[in-house]
């Protein structure tokens, strides 16, 4: 009795999926708006808006460990909290090149650009400029896309920090 439910069930599921993954792949070009999770410093929220072909800008507001800066010795150093109790707010300018692979099921654009970063926790504040160079897999029947972005930033707070291989990484739903 169950299977005769389940297979009905199951074609019916599969109907409504290719219809919608037809009616989604139709209209693709027109969804320009992304929201999703990302981590990088730590968990947050990733917005990204395509205003133009080929250029986007993107904002987060994520969770992270800042920590404090430290005196010693004459040099300053970085100090982590453990825990998530500061705040990363940042804003890019992306500009989105060719695919450098492309399928029915999905694309690999990749891209780059630049940014500004606002962190605040530990009763400090810091401010950061950073590169953005990204690869982005958009799947082609869903509005969905997984990304990965190297950003290295420069933090100036009270003194001037380099950070190189900051990675941040997220999915997002595109409307």
């Amino acid at each position: 009795m169950k299977i005769s439910v389940i297979r009905p069930a199951l074609i019916a599921f599969a109907l409504l999926l290719g219809s919608g993954a037809a009616q989604a792949a139709d209209i693709g070009s027109s969804k320009n708006f992304g929201v999703g999770l990302e981590f990088g410093h730590g968990p947050g929220l990733s917005i990204k808006y395509d205003f133009a072909p080929n250029h986007a800008v993107q904002f987060g507001i994520s969770a992270f460990d800042y920590g404090e800066y430290r005196l010693n010795n004459g040099s300053y150093y970085y100090g982590y909290a453990y825990g998530y109790g500061g705040l990363l707010v940042h804003g890019d300018y992306l500009n989105t090149r060719a695919a450098l692979y492309q399928s029915r099921a999905f694309d690999l654009p990749w891209y780059w650009g630049g940014g500004l970063d606002l962190g605040a926790g530990s009763g400090d504040a810091a401010f950061a400029v950073h590169g953005n160079l990204g690869l982005a897999m958009q799947f082609q029947p869903l509005p969905i896309d997984v990304f990965l972005e190297w950003t290295p930033r420069l933090w100036v707070v009270n003194f001037v920090q380099f950070h190189p291989f900051d990675l941040n990484a997220g999915v997002r739903f595109w409307f």
